[in-house]
């Protein structure tokens, strides 16, 4: 199996799973889970200026996890059907360019957290 479009968001719940995955403006995920009878609650969604595709932070049944996997894979065949052959690589290279600002992030936020605990000690 490929490398996954999307995100398992770690967030305690007995009941539900959190991911956050990428579309586009008519929602071709939503006709894929209806395929798959996965309900789906969409919490919040995300754009990026002068992109076709948005990321959807949604939540589903634990037990319906499979089949929400399932649907998410068939939506890159569906994308490249509907028009948009560059769907794996933009969304690839868009998840690596927010890991790496994660990253710089938190490399920035240690090195100003060491320089005012050093400032404290003086």
């Amino acid at each position: 199996m490929s490398q996954p479009l999307y995100w398992s968001i770690e967030k305690f719940s007995l009941r539900y799973a959190y991911f956050l995955f990428f579309d586009t403006i008519p929602y071709l995920a939503d006709q894929l889970f209806i395929r798959r009878q996965v309900r789906v609650w969409f919490d919040r969604e995300y754009a990026k200026k002068n992109s076709p595709y948005i990321a959807v932070l949604c939540h589903v049944r634990k037990k319906d996890v499979p089949q929400f996997l399932d649907a998410l894979e068939d939506l890159k065949k569906s994308m490249l059907l509907c028009g948009h052959p560059d769907y794996v690589t933009e969304i690839r290279s868009l998840m690596e360019t927010i890991c790496s600002s994660r990253k710089e992030l938190r490399q920035h936020e240690f090195h100003a957290d060491g320089k005012a605990q050093q400032a404290r000690a003086a």
